[in-house]
């Protein structure tokens, strides 16, 4: 296979079919601006390769590429041709044996002599000539073919499904974001804050699975209208949602206490989980199926902490909203859920006392706080059809903190 300069498109070659004594090559024509530009590169100013008077007293009578130069194609047949994509170059020999001048075309042929499918490893005979067919260098190439991740496995009834996380940038809902993709679902990264949106949505799609990074504020209808709207023209319509997003849960006496605290709990939770609903039910009625999961907390139930007056009536009445939506929606296909998490190794928790986090701890018949991916994991269940008949109830993930 002959390579044609300025092509960007790879090869993409399956390891097994590579047979030993398969031959690529490429050809370039060196021109001078090819040397200007390798000199400015690695800084080599070598007036034997840059100052004609000086190479004129030299035996070569004229200004000679760089070496490097002509074998820096070996890595462009390598990435481009053989073994192509994913193609790491790992070790290299090289015999100068002739002088390449700007005006050659230099052509560069690749041989394979060894292969192990063990690991993943080509040896390479690499032999550059000229227009004239004289051989200027060679050498021996050692290059690893890497292995790109697999296709994500489905969940158990093999389907996939485009997933909105919202509050998806902190810990739990970076968690349930990467469950959910691992399960080869498409996620919606949503976050208020864009920054965190893409961070945790960039790390999805570097392990390989699908991911889409959205900024949106879930108190504003008119942002999660558009978000819909957006995921729906480009992805296809979203058919679960996962309302994670919440101020943090910063302690108040009643006392210190603003209404305007309650009222960024209230915004940003229920009235949070009220616009992904609306938002979201037309698509789900029309299908006759759909899924919602609500972040919760066992702070709503026996006796309430204290210092989190907030905190608690916000979940409270998502509690509430969600075993109303179940009960009016259930007839249609819909299911709705809470998650409620006990205390959880996040950030949120960072502002608590060691005290209260090892008392907490020593409370938990399990002896250990919750992980994100503990929540993640209950999310992912109650999103699947293994949880298809479940609906307006609220699985909790305490360690047996809370009993009923």
């Amino acid at each position: 296979m002959t390579y044609k300069p300025g092509e960007q498109q790879s090869r993409i070659l399956d390891f097994t079919q590579i047979q030993v004594d398969d031959r690529v090559e490429l050809t370039h024509p060196l021109t001078q601006a090819d040397v200007d530009i390798f000199a400015a590169l690695t800084g080599d100013f070598n007036p034997l390769h840059m100052d004609p008077a000086f190479a004129s007293k030299t035996q070569f009578r004229k200004p000679v590429a760089h070496g490097m130069l002509s074998a820096s194609f070996i890595s462009t047949m390598i990435g481009m041709l053989l073994p192509g994509s994913g193609s790491l170059w790992t070790a290299q020999t090289l015999e100068f044996l002739n002088p390449a001048y700007a005006g050659d075309t230099l052509k560069v042929t690749a041989r394979v002599k060894q292969k192990s499918l063990a690991t993943r490893l080509l040896v390479l005979e690499v032999i550059i000539t000229n227009q004239h067919g004289q051989k200027l260098v060679s050498g021996e190439s050692t290059v690893k073919q890497l292995e790109l991740q697999k296709e994500p496995e489905l969940m158990s009834d093999g389907t996939a499904m485009v997933v909105l996380v919202t509050g998806a940038g902190g810990g739990i809902g970076a968690a349930i974001s990467n469950k959910l993709a691992s399960q080869g679902h498409i996620v919606i990264v949503s976050d208020r804050q864009f920054e965190k949106a893409e961070k945790v949505s960039s790390d999805i799609i570097q392990k390989g699975w699908r991911a889409l990074a959205l900024q949106a504020d879930t108190a504003n209808f008119e942002e999660i209208d558009f978000l819909f709207s957006t995921v729906a023209s480009t992805v296809g319509p979203i058919q679960s949602v996962v309302h994670c997003a919440s101020p943090r849960n910063i302690l108040h006496s009643f006392d210190e206490l603003t209404w305007e605290s309650i009222q960024e709990h209230l915004d940003v939770q229920l009235k949070g989980a009220f616009n992904c609903a609306r938002a979201a039910l037309p698509h789900m009625v029309g299908i006759q199926a759909g899924a919602m999961v609500f972040i919760g907390s066992i702070a709503v139930d026996g006796v309430p902490p204290t210092q989190q007056t907030d905190y608690v009536i916000a979940k409270s009445a998502l509690t509430a909203l969600a075993r109303c939506l179940a009960v009016e929606y259930g007839p249609k296909g819909i299911r709705v859920n809470i998650v409620s998490p006990g205390m959880t190794q996040t950030d949120m928790i960072s502002h608590l006392p060691d005290k209260a986090k090892m008392l907490t701890r020593m409370q938990t018949p399990l002896r250990r706080l919750a992980e994100p991916s503990d929540i993640a994991n209950a999310v992912a269940f109650l999103l699947s059809t293994n949880a298809q008949h479940i609906t307006g109830e609220t699985l909790r993930v305490c360690g047996g903190f809370i009993m009923e």
